[in-house]
């Protein structure tokens, strides 16, 4: 009777370990399934990435209440005071950027966009100028001095023969000479003289970001945009290099 109990024993342990081997195995077999699941979810919320950028008009002055639209996913934001904007979004969605009186931006997500900066035209027309104000995007000093100082132009160049044509054909309320380089007076200065010195009363070239003494080199074809800033607002931005406004060219 003893050896009875004792093989009664010895058979409910036997029953117990395998239960218990069945249950580690089948809970193994689960957190496998789960390891495997993870990297998955894993991969789809890092694809997810918090953007952060900036929105201007005329290169400098903040656009404040634009709209910021993640075309795939639909979620949106405003800029504040500064400009400033946050969103998530996935990389390769597209942000759209929208404000009353400007025209709509663009621009696609990569890895690299953790911080952008997205520049707003201004539609053409006072209209356009007063509807920019009245949404809040920029108050009206503010575009009164930028549409009055900045003249942005993003023409095909390609019809002009040189940089002197170029320039006395868009620079509208300039004066372009070439007494053996080209100049340009943006206040009518003295310009009948050949043998004056390079910054008497000249506007100066601004060749992508950098100070040039020339730009007769350029090719028109080469050019992408020219913008004329005009005599303050030269010299606050470009220091007394800038006194008498500057010409501001970025190439292609």
């Amino acid at each position: 009777m003893k050896g009875d109990l004792i093989m009664k024993n010895l058979y409910s342990k036997l029953i117990f370990t395998a239960f218990f081997s069945f249950a580690v195995l089948f809970s193994a077999n689960a957190q496998q399934q789960a390891i495997k699941a993870k990297p998955d979810l894993l991969n789809e919320t890092s694809d997810l990435a918090k953007v952060k950028g900036t929105i201007t008009a005329f290169d400098k002055y903040y656009v404040m209440n634009a709209e910021v639209t993640a075309k795939k996913t639909g979620t949106k934001a405003h800029t504040d005071s500064f400009g400033r904007f946050e969103i998530m979004a996935p990389y390769g969605d597209v942000l759209i950027f929208k404000a009353n009186g400007f025209e709509k931006n663009r621009r696609e997500i990569t890895p690299y966009d953790n911080e952008i900066t997205v520049n707003m035209n201004l539609k053409p027309g006072e209209k356009n100028e007063r509807i920019a104000v009245i949404y809040g995007h920029m108050n009206k000093e503010a575009i009164a001095y930028a549409v009055e100082h900045y003249r942005r132009i993003d023409d095909n160049f390609l019809k002009y023969s040189d940089m002197r044509e170029l320039l006395r054909t868009e620079l509208v309320g300039a004066r372009v000479t070439d007494h053996g380089n080209i100049q340009v007076f943006v206040r009518g200065g003295d310009i009948g003289s050949s043998g004056m010195s390079k910054h008497s009363g000249a506007a100066s070239f601004i060749l992508d970001g950098m100070i040039v003494n020339s730009i007769d080199f350029l090719n028109p074809m080469d050019v992408k945009s020219v913008t004329l800033v005009k005599d303050a607002a030269g010299a606050g931005l470009f220091g007394s290099r800038g006194a008498h406004g500057a010409v501001l060219i970025n190439t292609k």
